[in-house]
C-alpha cells in the first residue's frame, strides 16, 4: 500500500519575483548547494517503444547506492518549478518538490510542497518519527539564505574565502600556473585579464567551470568580448584550459557531440533526449566552450541537475498535461518568435506573438497546433492525445553569449594560436553570413618600378601589418594575402566598415615620414552566405559572396570603401553613416549577370 504525506512550507521576501527566480531557478547551483542527497548523479536516456524518452539516474547517499527514474522538470519562468524522481530502491517510491512564487506587495512570496510517497517499512518509520520535515526544511533554509545574499553588500568576506583557496593550492599547480599566466601576460592576448582568470579557475565553483563561455565572460567582467575570447585562446594554448567544440540539439540545446578538433565534428547527431537526429549547422548550432585542464581542477563526475530554468533559459513554459486534459498557468510572454512544441517527438508550431494575449497550444498525437487567443496572463495549454505530453513554450533566437563557429573562424587570434583546428580534407561547411574586406594597393606596378623590389617589398609587408592590426582591433581576421591584396573576414558588415574606415582613416599616417611614395589602398565589402574548407593549410572561404566583395574592391579608385548593397541596409552601418553622402552606382562585375548596386564612400 502507498503511503503519502505533503509537507508544506512558506516564504516571504523583500526581492521582486524576478530577483527571487534567479536563484530558485538555478536548480543546479540549489542541489549542489543545499547539499541534496544523491547529488551528484549520472543519468541515461532510454528510448521507449512508443517514441517517448525515460531519464534512468542513480547517486549516491553515503554508502549507499540508489536508482531512479528522473523527471524532466517543469517550470513556468518566474512563477513555478517542480522536480520529481520516481525510486527503484530506498525508503521512498516517489519525492517531489513543488515552488509557486507569487507577488507579495513588492516582495515575493514562495509556497513550496515537498512530496514524499513510500512502500517500505523504513519509509513509514522516517514518516512516523518526524524526519520528513527536519529533513527538507534546511532546503527552504537555504533558499531563504541564498536570496537574503543577494541585496548584502561586499564586505571582504568573499576575497577572504578566495585567499585561502589560493593558499590552499599545491605547490606544483600553483607554479606551473604561474608561468603560463607570466607567457601570456607577455603576449598581446592576455590583456591584462588572464591573472583573473587564473584565480577564477582556482577558486570558482565547479559549476561555473564545466562550460566556459568567453562572451559570457565579457559580460560578467564587463570587458571586451574580443578580449575575453583571445584571452581564452591564449589559456588553451598555454595548457590552462581546454578547448571543446559542442553540436547543439536544436531542441532542447544540450550539447550532444563535443570534439576537440573542427576535424572530428560530426555531419549528423543523435539526441537521445529528444529522440531526433540532426544535422551539424556551422552558423547556428555549433558552439566553442572551455574548461579547466585536469592538472588545474579536478572536475566531479556526474550532475546536480539535468536540465532547469536557468540551464536552458529560453524555454520559458515546460508543463506535464495529463491525457485528454487541460492546464492554465499564470504568466505573461513578451513579444517575439516562440516554438511550441512537446517535450516527447511529435510535431511543433511556430508563433510571432505581439505581446498580447497567447493563444492556446493545442497537443494531438502527431502535431502541435496554434489555438484561439487565451484570456490575457495566461497559457492555456491542451492536450487532445491518449497520452500525457509535456509541453514547451520556447523562444527560437539562440543564445547572442554563444562563440559560435562563424565568430571563432573570423577571429585573428584564433587563426594565430590554433593553427591546427582546421576541417578534415573534403569537408565543407556552410555559413549563414560573414563579412568580406578585401584591400589591394592602388598603382603597385608603378610602385615596383618606382622605388625598386627590395624597398616596394618592404613597404607591402609594413602594410600587411598595418591592415592586420585594424582588422584585429574589429574582431576581424586576415584570412589570406593575394599579392598585394588582403582578404579579411568579420563576423558582422559593421565590423568590416569600422574596420575599413579606420584603415583608410590611418593611411596618412602610416605614409607620413616614409621615405617612399608611401600607400593608397581600394577596399570593397560585401556580407553573405558562402562555404569554408581548409586550402593550403588554413581556413579559407569561398563562393558568390567572396566573389563579389573582391569585384567591389576593384570598382576603387583608391582612398575609397566600395560597399554592397546588403552592407549598406545594415541598421547598424546606417548608424556609423550617418551625416556621410555614399554615392550610389550600379556597376557591371565579370561574373555577374546583371548590374550590382553599390556605394562609394570617402573617408574622413
Amino acid at each position: 500500500m502507498v503511503k503519502h504525506r505533503a509537507i508544506k512550507f512558506e516564504s516571504r521576501f523583500d526581492q521582486p519575483i524576478e530577483a527571487v527566480w534567479s536563484i530558485f531557478g538555478d536548480t543546479e547551483r540549489l542541489n549542489q548547494a543545499t547539499g541534496t542527497p544523491w547529488t551528484p548523479y549520472t543519468a541515461e536516456d532510454v528510448l521507449q517503444a512508443d517514441g517517448t524518452v525515460i531519464r534512468h539516474a542513480q547517486g549516491r547517499a553515503g554508502p549507499f547506492l540508489f536508482r531512479w527514474r528522473e523527471g524532466f522538470g517543469e517550470w513556468v519562468e518566474g512563477r513555478h518549478l517542480r522536480q520529481e524522481r520516481h525510486f527503484e530502491n530506498g525508503p521512498f517510491k516517489e519525492l517531489s518538490l513543488d515552488i509557486r512564487l507569487s507577488a507579495d506587495g513588492e516582495g515575493t512570496r514562495a509556497d513550496y510542497v515537498f512530496d514524499a510517497r513510500w512502500t517500505s517499512l523504513l519509509g513509514h518509520f522516517l514518516s512516523a518519527v518526524g524526519l520528513l520535515r527536519p529533513f527538507t526544511r534546511p532546503i527552504v533554509k537555504n533558499l531563504e539564505k541564498f536570496v537574503a545574499e543577494l541585496d548584502q553588500p561586499a564586505d571582504g568576506a568573499e576575497a577572504v574565502v578566495i585567499k585561502k583557496l589560493l593558499d590552499a593550492q599545491p605547490e606544483n599547480v600553483r607554479t606551473r600556473l604561474d608561468a603560463a599566466v607570466a607567457r601570456i601576460e607577455k603576449s598581446d592576448h592576455g590583456h591584462g585579464l588572464i591573472r583573473r582568470l587564473a584565480d577564477h579557475l582556482s577558486t570558482a565553483n565547479v559549476l561555473d567551470l564545466r562550460r566556459i563561455r568567453p562572451l559570457a565572460l565579457a559580460v560578467e567582467w564587463n570587458v571586451p568580448p574580443r578580449h575575453a575570447i583571445e584571452m581564452c585562446l591564449a589559456a588553451h594554448t598555454a595548457g590552462i584550459l581546454q578547448m571543446r567544440w559542442e553540436i547543439m540539439c536544436p531542441r532542447c540545446r544540450g550539447g550532444k557531440s563535443k570534439s576537440g578538433s573542427l576535424a572530428e565534428l560530426e555531419d549528423t547527431i543523435h539526441c537521445d533526449a529528444c529522440n531526433i537526429d540532426y544535422e551539424r549547422d556551422f552558423s547556428n548550432n555549433v558552439e566553442l566552450v572551455f574548461s579547466p585542464e585536469a592538472w588545474l581542477r579536478d572536475m566531479p563526475k556526474g550532475d546536480f541537475c539535468m536540465m532547469g530554468p536557468v540551464s536552458t533559459p529560453h524555454v520559458k513554459v515546460q508543463c506535464d498535461v495529463a491525457a485528454a486534459g487541460n492546464r492554465i498557468e499564470e504568466t505573461t510572454l513578451p513579444a517575439g518568435r516562440y516554438r511550441l512544441r512537446t517535450l516527447e517527438t511529435g510535431g511543433e508550431a511556430v508563433l510571432d506573438h505581439d505581446g498580447g494575449a497567447f493563444p492556446e497550444v493545442i497537443v494531438r498525437a502527431d502535431s502541435v497546433e496554434i489555438g484561439a487567443p487565451a484570456p490575457a496572463g495566461q497559457i492555456a495549454m491542451r492536450n487532445e492525445d491518449d497520452h500525457r505530453r509535456c509541453v514547451v513554450v520556447e523562444t527560437t533566437a539562440w543564445s547572442d553569449l554563444a562563440l559560435s563557429g562563424p565568430k571563432v573562424i573570423a577571429n585573428q587570434a584564433f587563426r594565430q594560436l590554433c593553427p591546427e583546428q582546421l576541417l578534415r580534407p573534403g569537408d565543407e561547411i556552410s555559413i549563414g553570413r560573414v563579412a568580406i574586406l578585401f584591400s589591394d594597393l592602388k598603382g603597385s606596378t608603378a610602385l615596383y618600378e618606382e622605388i625598386g623590389d627590395s624597398r616596394a617589398y618592404v613597404l607591402v609587408r609594413e602594410h600587411f601589418e598595418f591592415l592586420q592590426q585594424h582588422v584585429q582591433a574589429r574582431d576581424g581576421a586576415v584570412v589570406k594575402t593575394i599579392g598585394d591584396a588582403v582578404m579579411a573576414a568579420f563576423p558582422e558588415g559593421s565590423h568590416a566598415l569600422a574596420a575599413a574606415l579606420d584603415i583608410q582613416n590611418d593611411v596618412a599616417s602610416f605614409n607620413a615620414g616614409r621615405g617612399d611614395a608611401g600607400i593608397s589602398l581600394k577596399i570593397g565589402l560585401h556580407e553573405g552566405p558562402c562555404i569554408s574548407v581548409t586550402t593550403n593549410g588554413v581556413l579559407d572561404y569561398f563562393g558568390s559572396s567572396i566573389n563579389l566583395a573582391a569585384r567591389l574592391q576593384g570598382q576603387s579608385q583608391g582612398g575609397e570603401i566600395i560597399i554592397s548593397e546588403t552592407v549598406f541596409s545594415d541598421p547598424n552601418v546606417q548608424t556609423m553613416l550617418s551625416g556621410r553622402v555614399p554615392v550610389r552606382e550600379l556597376v557591371d562585375l565579370s561574373g555577374f549577370a546583371e548590374p550590382i548596386g553599390c556605394y562609394r564612400l570617402m573617408p574622413g
